[in-house]
């Protein structure tokens, strides 16, 4: 079986017969894999470490009848301060549920690769991992295509004028009050989420703070759960842990 070498960092695992380990991975240079990393389940394994959600690694892979398998896998990073703080680990596995909904499979989408590496350690060292999760998530929308209109309407491009809002995953964003009756999924929100929201959109670092920072992430939901077509339970459990936080 021919080997090929990835960059892979990985999204979730599901265990497999008495001790393999079936992964979603996604790869720098093939996009999301499925693969099976055999007997990684035993204590002895040199594939235990690497085949946990969120680690990093160089991965050889060979393509067998019907699945890839992981052969050989050197660990580049395990992030582990993600590993030892709870909060922070929820956010950074409700985000690679995330990049999991949106990445295609075997269809190379390395902005997405780069941009998971790159959130995995500001969710490790941010001061504030709520913020640090909403500009990762704005980054992904953009990468992906899905980036919502904040800050101008979605149906006549007029800006937000309410002191709350609406926005409507179905129209793409924002709408004015007098737009909005044909959009039933149409949620308020306050004009500072909205404005918060596009301004964090447009910066390539996450902000120190960001005010109503959990109301950001609330409100980024309803449109994930539109993209994505498939349940979220990560993030649906990331955004109640953060308005009890």
């Amino acid at each position: 079986m021919a080997e090929q070498i990835v960059h892979a960092i990985v999204l979730r695992r599901r265990d497999s017969g008495e001790s393999d380990r079936r992964l979603t991975v996604l790869t720098e240079e093939q996009g999301k894999l499925d693969v099976v990393a055999k007997g990684a389940r035993k204590a002895a394994s040199r594939l235990a470490g690497s085949s946990d959600p969120l680690t990093a690694a160089v991965m050889n892979l060979a393509l067998g009848k019907r699945n890839l398998f992981v052969t050989q896998a050197q660990p580049l990073s395990s992030f582990r301060k993600l590993r030892s703080d709870f909060e922070r680990l929820s956010l950074a596995l409700a985000f690679a549920e995330l990049v999991a909904s949106v990445a295609p499979y075997e269809q190379p989408f390395p902005e997405a690769y780069e941009l998971l590496m790159r959130s995995l350690r500001l969710l490790e060292t941010h001061e504030k991992p709520v913020v640090a999760l909403v500009w990762a998530e704005l980054q992904l929308l953009s990468v992906s295509g899905f980036m919502p209109q904040f800050a101008f309407s979605a149906v006549s491009g007029k800006p937000v004028s309410e002191a709350e809002a609406f926005l409507s995953p179905r129209a793409g964003g924002y709408v004015a009050d007098d737009e909005a009756n044909p959009y039933s999924d149409r949620i308020r929100y306050r004009a500072e989420v909205l404005y918060g929201l596009q301004k964090t959109a447009e910066l390539d670092d996450p902000p120190a703070n960001l005010k109503f920072a959990v109301e950001c992430l609330s409100a980024l939901m309803p449109f994930w759960r539109e993209v994505a077509e498939a349940p979220l339970p990560a993030n649906e459990a990331a955004v109640v842990e953060a308005r009890h936080g």
